[in-house]
């Protein structure tokens, strides 16, 4: 019986599934591909239209009075059609969410290894994580919008660290006219089993599994990266903005954070202990465009750098 409050997905197994399932997705497809002088005058304009929505408040007053509803709705065909749960209704999203919040604080994070700290990433329990990024990503749809400057037309750009993709989403869907080449990169768990279902059929946006051992994870060359809300998460951050520093075309823009939590959570104490030598690389090897690289140990919000040379 699927007792939707008491949902423990298989982790490893839906990927083994769902990897079976997916299209090969034909390589150097763009977003901007087959739309025409038209289709970019529709995607300028419908994202207009959003981005007025979105800067009234009336996008969040129709969230919140369940009078905008899209985002539920696929929520649910992946809840139901792709994990095989029972359907659900705009309360029961609610409800669940609560009711997993609470079972996440029973989690005990081992973080001594990176396959144990990966294990904890596939443990039923963060289930709440597919809800409560699911409802933060629809209440705000264009995060990538104070960026989308920094990225020009026909890049490509990757989300490391992507969890549900916020920043591939909105790119994806309503910033088609910029003719990207889109990179959604995770660590196998049940938020990058939502990704992929969600793009499953979208030719421009490819997705890879981070390996826990593998530090050069993204594939080709790069004209942007976000790594947002990550590299606190990682044994090896400086491996990382290495890898980073490498696949980036020289100009190329890197959109990073670095939280400071204290190891708390599923945080790695690698990542607060390399924090200041990674910040100091990046200082090194980019120049800021926006924002600042806090090597003075200060909070580090979100950055824009561009690679130097």
């Amino acid at each position: 019986m699927n007792r939707y409050d008491d949902f423990r997905p298989d982790v490893p197994r839906l990927l083994a599934e769902q990897s079976a399932r997916l299209p090969v997705k034909p390589p150097g497809a763009r977003s901007g591909h087959g739309l025409g002088p038209l289709g970019r005058l529709a995607s300028r304009l419908r994202l207009g239209a959003l981005g007025l929505l979105v800067l009234s408040g009336w996008h969040r007053a129709l969230m919140y009075a369940n009078l905008r509803l899209d985002w539920f709705e696929e929520f649910q065909r992946y809840w139901v059609d792709e994990l095989g749960n029972r359907p659900l209704h705009p309360h029961d999203f609610y409800y669940l969410f609560g009711a997993y919040r609470q079972r996440l604080q029973s989690i005990e994070p081992d973080l001594a290894s990176d396959a144990s700290q990966l294990a904890t990433w596939r443990d039923h329990r963060i289930v709440y994580y597919l809800f409560s990024h699911t409802y933060r990503q629809a209440l705000s749809p264009l995060r990538v919008q104070r960026y989308a400057g920094f990225l020009g037309r026909h890049g490509r750009v990757a989300e490391y660290g992507c969890g549900t993709a916020p920043i591939t989403t909105a790119l994806a869907r309503h910033y088609r006219h910029l003719d990207l080449e889109l990179v959604a990169a995770d660590i196998p768990h049940i938020l990058f089993h939502f990704v992929r279902w969600r793009f499953r059929d979208v030719p421009y946006v490819t997705t890879v599994a981070i390996a826990p051992d593998d530090d050069a994870a993204l594939p080709g060359r790069y004209d942007a990266i976000f790594c947002l809300e990550t590299l606190e998460h990682l044994p090896r951050p400086l491996a990382a903005l290495d890898h980073f520093h490498t696949v980036l075309r020289p100009g190329g823009v890197l959109i990073f954070d670095y939280i400071r939590s204290e190891a708390t959570g599923l945080d790695t104490p690698a990542a607060l202990r390399d924090r200041e030598p990674a910040l100091r690389f990046i200082a090194d090897r980019f120049e800021p465009v926006e924002g600042r690289i806090a090597i003075d140990g200060g909070d580090q919000p979100t950055t824009v750098v561009r690679k130097r040379g």
